[in-house]
């Protein structure tokens, strides 16, 4: 009787288990990560790849990280860790890096900052930078090997490409080859004999995405495709051409014919209403809890990778080593300025309206992103500012009206990430300065 009981109770949890909806977690960088569409016009393909699988069968959980590379996604407590633990047996796993990876043009930082003190030289603090053929490899058998142990099919997709063109056509750079003088430092390459090795699913993105963006010619992709100039990060428009190509992709690769049967290719009109209801949902909203009025000024909490001086009476943050890196085009992870508020242990509270005066001082290239996570591990993480081109000596303040409930018990963190874009050379005598941040929102009751 017993065993007859037994059988029926792990038959019922087989049964429960298989109702549930698979999920597909994608790590990767900017180009995939979510945005709120009221802080920049910058869309990851990931948020739209939902909209290619039956959601009663598929649920996307888009973990692209802006600035991640592989080392720092799985470094990072709140990145590959965090994942791990919403990961499940009959999950799969889209694993698609490279952009960060390149922060040193193809050298791993630590061998390049041996050489640095060995010259006497200052070493680099971007820690982001891997070299193709060793620690970018070593990183995505990690990946790989893991997600095994769980029970999780990985997938490895290659980068999508960046749009440097060269007479109508994406240059190598724009392909993450960042070959020379003999020296093989291909990224695409790198992964594809990865995924031979681990018998991983491989899905050609870099190919696919210079198809796309050489048959659209380039007036059309910077002015549909991309935003602003900015040749790496893509528009709504773009996101959701690289998602459809990620469908194209999945449905045409052999291995993954599990998938198959739960995804759908939407209508034109049904895929517009949901790239819409993204936009919608990012707009400002009333909030409509009750509760008490608060007002506070915090204080900051922390920094990371930053030091503060005090030029002409005011308080400023910069690099450790005062010279911010060269090649850098967006926030470094674990280069920030804290600020943390916690909710009363009963009872939530509501941040409805954040102000923070902001000023670059000595150059037009610093840029921030602010965003927000709860705890410890910083989960949750959200970019709900981002400013690419502070003007120089000239003081701005963010407004924010962008309600965040903080629930009881929970701690939030308010992060400002500087990084300048210095055009190729390391930038000395630049500053960021701050103000007050203040906070109003509701105590709920």
């Amino acid at each position: 009787m017993r065993k007859i009981i037994a059988f029926v109770l792990c038959t019922l949890s087989l049964c429960t288990l298989s109702a549930a909806p698979r999920r597909v977690h994608t790590i990767g960088d900017s180009t995939m990560s979510d945005y709120k569409p009221a802080a920049t016009p910058k869309r990851g393909w990931g948020m739209y790849l939902q909209a290619f699988f039956n959601p009663d069968s598929i649920e996307v959980n888009n973990r692209g990280k802006s600035g991640a590379s592989t080392r720092t996604f799985y470094e990072t407590e709140n990145l590959w860790p965090s994942v791990k633990r919403q990961m499940l047996p009959g999950d799969y796993l889209i694993i698609q890096f490279a952009h960060n990876d390149e922060k040193c043009k193809g050298e791993d930082v630590y061998v390049q900052n041996a050489k640095l003190r060995a010259e006497g030289k200052d070493t680099l603090t971007d820690m982001r930078g891997t070299e193709p053929n060793s620690t970018y490899k070593q990183y995505l058998f990690r990946f790989i090997n893991e997600a095994r142990e769980m029970g999780v099919t990985p997938i490895l997709m290659s980068p999508i490409c960046r749009a440097y063109y060269k007479n109508g056509k994406i240059n190598p750079e724009g392909r993450h080859d960042l070959s020379k003088d003999g020296i093989d430092k291909n990224y695409v390459r790198c992964m594809r004999e990865v995924a031979k090795e681990m018998n991983v699913p491989f899905l050609d993105m870099t190919a696919r995405s210079k198809e796309l963006y050489e048959s659209a010619g380039q007036d059309y992709c910077m002015t549909n495709y991309f935003n602003c100039g900015d040749k790496t990060h893509t528009s709504a428009s773009g996101g959701m051409a690289i998602a459809s190509l990620a469908y194209e992709l999945i449905i045409n690769a052999p291995e993954l014919t599990e998938m198959h049967p739960w995804m759908v290719f939407p209508s034109a009109e049904a895929y517009n209403t949901y790239a819409q209801r993204i936009e919608e949902a990012g707009k400002k909203a009333a909030f409509a809890a009750k509760g008490d009025p608060f007002s506070e000024t915090l204080p900051v909490a922390m920094m990371q990778n930053l030091k503060f001086q005090t030029k002409k009476h005011q308080l400023v943050f910069l690099p450790l080593e005062e010279v911010w890196p060269a090649g850098e085009i967006d926030e470094v992870a674990n280069r920030y300025i804290e600020y943390t508020i916690a909710a009363d242990k009963k009872k939530g509270l509501v941040i409805e309206h954040i102000t923070l005066p902001v000023k670059a001082k000595g150059g037009s290239g610093m840029n921030i992103h602010i965003n927000y996570g709860f705890g410890d591990n910083f989960s949750g993480v959200t970019t709900i500012y981002e400013n690419t081109a502070l003007p120089k000596n000239k003081q701005i303040t963010v407004a924010l009206d962008q309600p965040i409930l903080v629930p009881a018990g929970q701690t939030l963190h308010l992060r400002v990430l500087p990084w300048y874009d210095s055009n190729g050379k390391p930038q000395a005598k630049k500053y960021l300065s701050l103000g007050e941040l203040k906070i109003t929102g509701k105590k709920l009751k």
